[in-house]
C-alpha cells in the first residue's frame, strides 16, 4: 500500500504563526525550486510570466502564464522547476482574517474541509470564474502593497468574496482510491512536520494519533515506503539542505539545532553519509552555482 507520490517529506512552514496581521503578499522572480511543505495559512499563486511547475497533493500543475493554483491550508505542496525569467505573484492569508467568532474555529475548519474537495486549478474552471479570481487577487496585491484608508477592511472583503467563490462556483475534484489513502495518514505526517525538530518519538505520534505504536510502525512503512525513523532523519536532512541554501549567514551549528539533530557531530555524519560533502561544502557547492 505504498501511496507515496513524487515527494514524500513534508517541512511545516509557520513564519507567520506571531505575525500581527496574517497576509502576506510579494512578487516572486526567478526559478529555485521550494520543497514540499505546508503551513496553516491559504496560498494563492499567479504566474505573471514564465512557466511554473507545482505539486499539490497527487496533481502535477504547469503553470502559464495568467494560471491561479489555490492551495488549502494545511495542503502539502511543492513548487517545482520553472524558467529562469519565471515571475508568479504569491498571496499567503490566514482564514482568521474572516473574523470569524465561533468557537474553536469552527468556520475556518468548515470552509478548509470543503476547498479541499474543489479543483483549484484555474485552467479547470469556467472562463469567468478565473476572470474574477484573477481581479480579486491582483485587488489583494494592490491593497497589501499601497495599505491606505481602510485597507484591512478591503482586504477582509476581497478574501470573503474569494472563498465565497471557490465554494460556489468552482468545480469539485475526484477523489480516488489512493488519494483516500493519503487523507488517513495526514493526520500523522502533519503531526511530523510540527514535531520533527523536537525529540520526536514513534510512541509519541502514536499517542497522538490513538495508534498502538506496533500498528503504527507498519502502516507507515506500508503506507510510505520507509520507516518512521528514516523518515524522521530524511526530514531533518532536507531541512538542513534548505537552510543551508537559503541562509547563507546562519551558523551550521544552528543549522543543526533548526532541523532537529541534538548535536553538531551525529548532524555532519548523517549528512555527508546522505550528501556526500559536510554542510559547509555542500554550502559553498550551492553558493558557486
Amino acid at each position: 500500500m505504498n501511496i507515496t507520490g513524487r515527494c514524500s517529506i513534508m517541512i511545516y512552514e509557520n513564519s507567520m504563526k506571531n505575525a500581527e496581521y496574517p497576509l502576506k503578499c510579494a512578487v516572486m522572480r526567478g526559478n529555485l525550486p521550494f520543497m514540499n511543505h505546508c503551513h496553516q495559512e491559504l496560498e494563492i499563486l499567479m504566474l505573471r510570466k514564465g512557466r511554473l511547475q507545482v505539486f499539490y497533493g497527487n496533481e502535477t500543475y504547469e503553470l502559464l502564464e495568467g494560471d491561479v493554483c489555490i492551495v488549502p491550508p494545511f495542503g502539502s505542496h511543492e513548487i517545482g522547476n520553472g524558467k529562469p525569467d519565471c515571475e508568479r505573484l504569491s498571496v499567503l492569508l490566514d482564514l482568521r482574517l474572516l473574523g470569524s467568532r465561533t468557537k474553536e474555529n469552527q468556520e475556518e475548519l468548515w470552509i478548509r474541509k470543503e476547498l479541499e474537495k474543489k479543483d483549484l486549478f484555474s485552467r479547470h474552471w469556467e472562463e469567468a470564474v478565473r476572470e474574477k479570481v484573477s481581479e480579486i487577487v491582483g485587488k489583494l496585491y494592490q491593497e497589501y502593497s499601497e495599505k491606505g484608508y481602510a485597507w484591512k477592511l478591503s482586504v477582509k472583503a476581497l478574501i470573503s468574496e474569494l472563498i465565497l467563490a471557490a465554494l460556489r462556483e468552482m468545480p469539485e475534484r475526484e477523489i480516488g482510491a489512493q488519494e483516500k489513502e493519503v487523507v488517513q495518514i495526514r493526520h500523522i505526517l502533519e503531526y511530523i512536520a510540527l514535531h520533527y525538530y523536537k525529540d520526536i518519538t514513534l510512541q509519541s505520534c502514536a499517542d497522538e494519533v490513538g495508534f498502538n505504536s506496533t500498528y503504527l510502525s507498519r502502516y507507515f512503512s506500508s503506507a510510505m515506503g520507509i520507516t518512521f525513523q528514516e523518515y524522521i532523519k530524511r526530514l531533518r536532512i532536507d531541512r538542513a539542505k534548505w537552510l543551508l541554501i537559503t541562509t547563507e549567514k546562519l551558523p551550521v551549528t544552528e543549522v543543526c539545532v533548526q532541523s532537529g539533530f541534538r548535536d553538531i557531530k551525529t548532524f555532519n555524519k548523517l549528512f555527508k553519509k546522505e550528501c556526500g560533502m559536510s554542510p559547509t561544502e555542500f554550502r559553498k557547492s550551492m553558493l558557486m552555482e
